[in-house]
């Protein structure tokens, strides 16, 4: 699929990779065909480079979220079949590179947008950048990784705060939580992925593999947290309170969701 791309671009500046969501009139909202596509070229572009800098086209997004108009009328089959099973490629993609991937979050990470951050090695975020699972105000909850991995990061009261109540965070305090390494300038934003980008693609690349590795196993029961949270996301898709969640969304109005 290599070269063949219509959702991503991929650039490879000597020992660097950058692949970049490009969708930027749908806020760089993924799709199945968008984290299809994502997963090829992280997993093609991982052995010729020394990093890999994943981030969105534009400056207003990094990824904003899932595609809501792919998910209406969808079946938990489908979630589960489809949609999650190229979520779980494009983890496997990342955390199972040799090589660093840097979140390079240059907009808004809502949804799906957080969930693949979490799934990088470091996140670097600008300073108008924004984070959030707002998946509960549509009547379904974070389906790829988000209860799992946030979870980890932050710890079990705050993943419940920010999933339960779907609240947006600015980049500073997702430094401040643990959830981002660092904030920058958005006018410095750039250049500084760059230097962070070099510096580890200057490392030690075995040492850099080894490491990466053994702090992922630090995540004690996360395959059966996912494969639990898949199970609960794609049995929500099943449920009155989705269809009407999603619906609102799309005709911008409250939901009203049943007792």
């Amino acid at each position: 699929m290599a070269g063949e791309y219509q959702t991503v671009e991929v650039e490879r500046d000597e020992s660097i990779g950058t692949v970049r969501v490009a969708r930027p009139e749908a806020m760089n909202a993924v799709n199945a065909q968008v984290l299809v596509e994502l997963a090829d070229a992280i997993e093609t572009l991982s052995p010729e480079v020394q990093t890999v800098v994943l981030t969105g086209e534009g400056d207003d997004a990094f990824i904003g979220g899932g595609d809501i108009k792919e998910f209406q009328d969808q079946s938990g089959i489908w979630f589960r079949s489809e949609f999650r099973e190229a979520m779980s490629d494009l983890e496997e993609a990342i955390e199972g590179s040799r090589v660093p991937v840097i979140a390079a979050v240059n907009g808004a990470a809502l949804g799906g947008g957080t969930e693949i951050a979490l799934m990088c090695d470091l996140i670097v975020a600008t300073e108008s950048a924004i984070f959030g699972l707002p998946e509960i105000g549509l009547g379904i909850i974070p389906g790829a990784g988000g209860t799992q991995r946030l979870a980890h990061l932050v710890g079990y009261l705050k993943a419940k705060e920010l999933i339960l109540t779907g609240k947006h965070i600015s980049a500073s305090e997702a430094v401040e939580i643990g959830l981002a390494n660092e904030v920058v300038d958005d006018d410095e934003f750039d250049t500084h992925i760059d230097e962070l980008a070099t510096e580890l693609a200057d490392g030690p690349p075995v040492a850099q593999w080894f490491a990466k590795k053994s702090i992922n196993e630090t995540r004690a029961q996360l395959e059966s947290g996912l494969e639990l949270e898949a199970a609960l996301a794609g049995l929500l898709f099943e449920t009155e309170d989705k269809e009407e969640g999603l619906s609102a969304f799309v005709e911008k109005r409250d939901p009203s969701f049943g007792k």
